[in-house]
């Protein structure tokens, strides 16, 4: 198996232009927490290797469009928005992409898939709900032919 191309990231320089603080793991406190703030450096370092800083300011920038959405910056949630954007790269291209994820509320997104608590970790379920938003055509073509099957 060929392994992935790893680019080089400044993280540090990433997230600054994506006006994201990046904060060390042990200053966390959920209690404290404010918008734009991240700390989850090996995260963010993980996704800047393997897809380069351009991907990774992408994800970040999609994810800070609202105050509401940039408390959001959590690994599971990172997770998911990169594995969207390189899955799926004709998104990028997507006029509306910006509004469409300022439109959806992650905080909420995020306490559903970890209610769900279905076995799978929460970046995999977060991955399909925010799938969802984005292709709802086809989901919407998938329940009608399961419901034409049964």
């Amino acid at each position: 198996m060929i392994a992935p191309r790893a680019y080089r990231c400044d993280i540090y320089r990433v997230t600054r232009e994506c006006n994201v603080r990046l904060m060390d793991a042990h200053l966390h406190s959920p209690a404290s927490r404010r918008a734009f703030e991240c700390y989850c450096k090996p995260t963010v370092r993980e996704i800047g290797t393997r897809y380069g800083e351009g991907h990774l300011r992408l994800v970040l920038q999609l994810m800070t469009g609202t105050r509401q959405n940039a408390r959001e910056l959590y690994a599971d949630m990172l997770k998911a928005v990169s594995r969207l954007i390189a899955g799926n790269p004709d998104l990028i291209n997507r006029k509306t992409l910006v509004a469409d994820f300022d439109s959806i509320n992650l905080g909420s997104l995020r306490r559903r898939a970890k209610a769900m608590r279905c076995g799978i970790p929460a970046s995999d379920v977060l991955l399909v709900l925010i799938s969802v938003k984005f292709f709802q055509p086809v989901q919407g073509d998938l329940l009608e032919m399961i419901g034409d099957a049964a």
